[in-house]
């Protein structure tokens, strides 16, 4: 069998071809960065294609892994080599500008389109228990059925494109906003005093907005201005802070209590927000004993 991955010279693309592998499948890469493409095939034992249309000849199955601003674009390469016996994916983090043409492609050359979001990183080992949004184009059964045959043991399941697309501002760009500014801050600062001096909330937040900033900005970029949510979500994050500032500046702890309660009320319908305090110290211990043993 043969599948052929779209970008697989790229972090995830690399993870993506290192799974097919190991299903059996022989795997063609196509990549822009073609000197990177070539290194990777040689490693894994892979193929590398000159374009994307000839890089889909003959694959049973099809992975499309690039930025989201091209996902359209690679789909239109390739759509004259589409034939009903092909599986199409696309991982892209934003779904509501791609899935109008993965719907056409359906439509006019009949191959079984799947449009999935992995909730990992391409750091992940397992994929057991990782979960994966599974965004319906045409037949969500037979899509979820195909998803979990190509990720066994992972927890895929079907979410509406609006749905994802808005949960998605609050999962990936408020918190990529949040870490990137408080990045921005400390690092016209002493790094080391502050991890001298820092205790475990500063710790674990800087482990967080290092591994943030350890990304690709085009990919975070695009993940901020793809997301029609993502404006109307900010805003409200700046209200809210300056909310809280004005507490802080006319030194009302009423109000500043007021804010805190508030939020805490509705987190603590979390059912593991009682134990989210000793969780945090035991990340960061765990954190610190794999320090440790890679020194």
């Amino acid at each position: 069998m043969k599948a052929t991955v779209i970008g697989g010279a790229g972090r995830m693309g690399r993870w993506l071809v290192k799974h097919f592998i190991d299903l059996g499948y022989n795997i063609t890469i196509a990549d822009i960065n073609m000197k990177s493409a070539m290194a990777f095939a040689n490693k894994v034992g892979a193929d590398v294609a000159i374009t994307n249309l000839e890089a889909v000849e003959n694959a049973s199955l099809i992975v499309i892994s690039v930025p989201i601003e091209s996902t359209v674009k690679v789909i239109n390469e390739i759509a004259s080599g589409l034939t009903p016996s092909m599986k199409l994916i696309e991982i892209a983090s934003l779904k509501s500008s791609i899935l109008p043409f993965l719907k056409k492609i359906v439509k006019e050359k009949r191959v079984v389109a799947i449009s999935l979001h992995p909730l990992f990183g391409p750091g992940v080992k397992s994929l057991n228990k990782k979960r994966i949004a599974l965004i319906p184009v045409s037949d969500p059964n037979i899509e979820l059925r195909n998803a979990r045959k190509l990720f066994p043991s992972a927890d895929i399941f079907i979410v509406n494109v609006d749905v994802h697309d808005r949960i998605m501002a609050l999962t990936l760009s408020l918190p990529h906003f949040i870490n990137i500014a408080f990045a921005s801050l400390i690092s016209e600062e002493d790094l080391r005093l502050l991890k001298k001096l820092g205790g475990t909330t500063f710790s674990l937040q800087l482990i967080i907005a290092e591994g943030v900033m350890s990304e690709d900005p085009n990919l975070y970029a695009s993940i901020q201005m793809n997301n029609v949510y993502t404006r109307d979500y900010l805003e409200k994050l700046l209200l809210k802070m300056k909310e809280l500032k004005v507490a802080i500046d006319n030194k009302n702890v009423d109000a500043f209590k007021r804010i805190y309660n508030t939020s805490k009320s509705q987190l603590s319908k979390d059912e593991q927000f009682n134990e989210a305090y000793s969780r945090m110290y035991r990340a960061l211990e765990r954190l610190n004993e794999f320090n440790f043993q890679s020194v």
